[in-house]
């Protein structure tokens, strides 16, 4: 059998029984005693004397007079604990987006998703994302917006339209294959959009692989599956994450390339 590393071994054991953790929340909110553990805990004698008997052990219950108290030592064993099971209840919440995204993943913290909202593909509704980050955007009317796109498709250009058309500085980000994609498909489209003093289109040679929408304090992340489908949208206004993702959108514009007018194809 694999020995457990030091470092693992207190989580494992909170872990491993709610009566332990239950019996640790008690004595951190201050001293007292079996008999007020075991109505607190609702759990036999025996099995409060034990835990406490491992807690005092592991230095995180201390005796006092006539009851128990927690020590320092306890009370921060107690709070990693929480801080771990908050952290995993987040990975679990935000696997759908982490589980296709393979770009600067390494840089990611999972706390920076702590409050970050979700929306995800269904079954009854497989344009769920897309409609849920078109709906965000209307309701923030954003007074700037900056983004990376690796699909572009109708629905994300009629999403974004209104944004241009009243106004909005707007900066985004492309890669070749999807560029030349538009020039076939909406070349009108593409030629009135870059004629447009308050958009700039940047077309890059990496291919991103997560969608990014920079506006005012709020960040949108999306991911797709193979088949160029929006799968998974985050929203957040976590500063970290949004700094995260201004930092990949730069990485992207820096180095990429402004197409010109002349250079737009025209429509046959």
């Amino acid at each position: 059998m694999t020995a457990v590393p030091e470092s693992e071994r207190g989580i494992r054991y909170l872990s491993g029984s709610p009566t332990r953790v239950a019996v640790l929340e008690q004595v951190c909110d201050g001293p007292t005693s079996p008999a007020a553990l075991v109505d607190a805990t609702n759990v036999s004698r025996t099995t409060v004397h034990r835990t406490l008997t491992d807690l005092v052990e592991r230095n995180w219950v201390e005796r006092t007079d006539g009851g128990y108290a927690a020590t320092a030592v306890g009370a921060l064993a107690l709070e990693a604990y929480r801080n771990a099971q908050t952290q995993f209840r987040t990975l679990e919440r935000v696997e759908p987006f982490l589980a296709r995204i393979d770009t600067g993943v390494d840089d990611l913290e999972i706390e920076w998703f702590r409050t970050a909202e979700l929306s995800t593909v269904s079954e009854s509704n497989p344009h769920q994302p897309l409609e849920w980050y078109a709906d965000r955007l209307e309701a923030a009317d954003p007074e700037r917006l900056r983004g990376v796109a690796p699909v572009i498709s109708r629905q994300f250009i009629a999403v974004h339209a209104p944004v241009l058309e009243q106004g909005t500085p707007a900066e985004l980000v492309i890669d070749e294959p999807t560029y030349r994609t538009i020039a076939e498909q909406y070349p009108d489209t593409l030629r009135s959009s870059v004629s447009l003093p308050n958009y700039e289109l940047y077309v890059a040679r990496e291919s991103p692989s997560v969608g990014i929408t920079l506006i005012d304090s709020a960040v949108f992340l999306g991911v797709y599956n193979d088949g160029g489908q929006l799968v998974a949208t985050i929203e957040s206004t976590d500063e970290r994450l949004r700094a995260w993702a201004a930092d990949r959108y730069r990485e992207y514009r820096d180095e990429a390339q402004q197409p010109t007018l002349d250079a737009v194809p025209q429509p046959d």
